[in-house]
């Protein structure tokens, strides 16, 4: 019994005096912890805040073992003593007191026995702060730490700074571990390892993000994972010690190293215990072997050597036909490389951009983000047509746009709604100037143009009507489209040059296409029955016109024979004027007896005569004389 209690004592000495060599880092690591927990929260740093997240959860896993319960033992309490919530409350009522009798702070905060809601309390935020590095990296972020890469390698250095410092301290704490079995010193050598595997992992990520303008989302979840696991079993155990405390002993006092942490520590190699056991078994000595000897002594040459080529061969750059380069010396732009095979300064003095040469890229303008690089569907030429190239009106098509623009009722002004379909073809300029401004002064070269195109097919749809749009030739409409948006491209000094814009279709919305088809049937009726009633006026004003001039000319022509038979009366009264005027009495007499014989020409004449009696009828003379009369006028008969 009394070695038992010795061995107990004993393993309390150590424990208590390794505690007093750790708690140093443990506050340390949770200042760190308090300081990057806090820069994780912020969204105005230009760098990939979530590697602070996963570095304060690593951070809190140590502090976590620092403050691990000395004993979790079962102890019977003393009756006399308070416990440990009963003596705050009396340490507060005597310090509210000013009591001189009241106890230091450090032992009534000691008394509260705080460690245990402490390691719970440090897993939960620490798995706390692994999911907030689980969320994805803000576009915004990712812009202005491309842009300004200064805080993104003072962030690097920073966690290689951070990563040396943990090294140290766990290759002193593993040493100790090895000396002294101390618990406590193996358990946080491994929590020391995992933080520094975490911020050399940050420095990777901040070196991936300056030269290759990515953010490594796949090392972060791994790093976080990592930590949230270790502080899931950290907290399991702590949750199973408080619940199920062991009997006081030996295994009351240790500290318990996590098996997950476990994973990163170095293990002899297999082939030194195969080499090992052979050699106490057998005899055999494999380090005699010359040729394992000579393999041994070459092989950090050789691969010394293999590095050093292969960092050489960083220096060649070969480009296809579809490539070009700007060669970049000390980060400074000197040569636009065309295809071909280029030799520079190897990496990172020396690196070569890539730059699209003259490949035309299409973006649909009017479709959203998820279907802009979506096109239709290569077909045969004698195969059939896709579905996606019908353009009726009444059918549904996947990459229209729906666009409010004016319209016109009468007089009253109202709003209508156009369905557009435009793709827009563009290339990174051909000079040297710009693909250089293509590659700097645009982060993104397809977002700037499809924002701009949106902008400008909304400005030209929204300035005209919808009847003006089915109206205009899409020829002309994409040709005024496409100098708009190079115009604004020139301004931004982009180096984009757009090829063509192609407006596929303009139409009213497919559920108002059959209303509208009505519409215009209805307008062609009506226009017909115009041009109808036009055409049956027109006739019946040629007809009334012909007729007008019809009578106007019979009426001329019967004028003109009531004239001249008035003009030949004339003439034949002037004519018996003047008969007579010379003939005298003799011309009336003579003039009656001619009209009365052109009247009875054709007449039966019947004479009635009371002085005529039967016996003595009247005779009348019906032959002609060929003399004439007083006059010397002959007469005919």
């Amino acid at each position: 019994m009394s070695d038992r209690h010795a061995g107990e004592e004993s393993d309390l000495g150590e424990l208590s005096s390794g505690r007093g060599e750790a708690s140093l880092t443990g506050w340390v690591a949770l200042g760190f912890a308090g300081l990057l927990g806090i820069l994780s929260l912020l969204k105005t740093l230009p760098v990939d805040l979530r590697w602070s997240a996963v570095l304060a959860s690593a951070c809190l896993n140590v502090f976590v073992v620092t403050i691990w319960p000395s004993s979790w033992a079962r102890t019977p309490r003393d009756p006399a003593q308070e416990s440990g919530w009963k003596q705050g409350v009396s340490f507060i009522r005597r310090l509210l007191w000013q009591d001189a009798e009241a106890p230091p702070l450090r032992l009534a905060i000691s008394a509260l026995h705080w460690q245990r809601w402490g390691v719970v309390i440090g897993n939960c935020l620490s798995v706390a702060l692994a999911a907030i590095a689980l969320q994805p990296l803000p576009p915004a972020a990712l812009i202005h730490a491309m842009v300004s890469s200064s805080f993104v390698i003072v962030s690097g250095a920073a966690a290689l700074t951070l990563a040396f410092l943990t090294l140290v301290a766990e290759r002193f704490y593993a040493q100790d571990a090895e000396q002294s079995h101390a618990a406590l010193s193996a358990s946080l050598a491994g929590m020391l390892r995992v933080l520094v595997v975490c911020a050399l992992a940050a420095a990777l990520s901040a070196a991936w993000l300056v030269y290759l303008h990515t953010a490594l989302d796949w090392l972060v979840h791994v790093a976080a994972v990592f930590t949230a696991a270790i502080a899931v079993e950290m907290m399991i155990r702590a949750t199973l010690l408080w619940f199920f405390a062991p009997r006081p002993g030996r295994n009351a006092a240790r500290i318990p190293s996590s098996l997950i942490a476990g994973m990163l520590r170095y293990r002899r190699s297999s082939l030194s215990s195969i080499g090992a056991e052979l050699h106490d078994r057998y005899g055999i000595d494999l380090r005699q072997n010359w040729v394992l000897r000579s393999f041994v002594r070459l092989l950090p040459v050789t691969v010394v050597a293999m590095v050093a080529c292969a960092w050489l061969l960083t220096s060649v750059v070969v480009l296809g036909p579809s490539q070009r380069a700007v060669y970049e010396r000390f980060g400074a732009p000197v040569a636009v490389w065309p295809p071909g095979l280029h030799f520079g300064m190897p990496w990172p003095f020396g690196k070569a951009r890539l730059v699209d040469n003259g490949a035309v890229h299409q973006i649909i303008v009017s479709g959203g983000a998820d279907d802009s690089s979506v096109a239709a569907p290569s077909t045969p030429a004698d195969g059939p047509t896709s579905e996606q190239m019908n353009r009726l009106w009444d059918v549904p098509h996947p990459w229209d746009t729906s666009q409010v623009i004016a319209g016109a009722t009468g007089e009253q002004q109202s709003f209508q709604i156009v369905n557009a379909d435009v793709r827009l073809d563009y290339r990174e300029g051909l000079s040297d100037a710009a693909a250089r401004a293509a590659l700097y002064r645009s982060v993104d070269p397809e977002s700037t143009v499809r924002s701009i195109a949106n902008r400008e097919v909304v400005h030209y749809l929204a300035s005209h009507t919808l009847q003006a749009l089915l109206e205009t030739s899409q020829t002309a409409m994409a040709e005024s489209v496409r100098r708009a948006i190079q115009r604004q491209l020139d301004q931004l000094s982009s180096g984009i040059e757009v090829v063509a814009v192609v407006i596929e279709s303009v139409h009213p919305p497919t559920g108002a296409a059959a209303a509208y088809h009505d519409v215009q049937a209805a307008q062609i009726r009506a226009q017909a029955s115009v041009a109808e009633a036009h055409g049956f006026a027109a006739g019946l004003l040629g007809n009334a016109q012909q007729q007008a001039r019809a009578s106007v000319t019979q009426a001329s022509a019967r004028a003109a024979d009531t004239m001249a038979a008035a003009r030949v009366q004339q003439i034949d009264f002037e004519a018996d004027t003047v008969a007579y005027r010379l003939g005298g009495p003799a011309f009336p007499f003579e003039y009656y007896l001619s009209k009365l014989q052109k009247g009875l020409q054709n007449a039966r004449i019947t004479v009635i005569d009371d002085r005529l009696s039967a016996d003595g009828r009247a005779t009348i003379d019906l032959r002609s004389f060929s003399a004439g009369d007083l006059t010397g006028i002959a007469h005919g008969n």
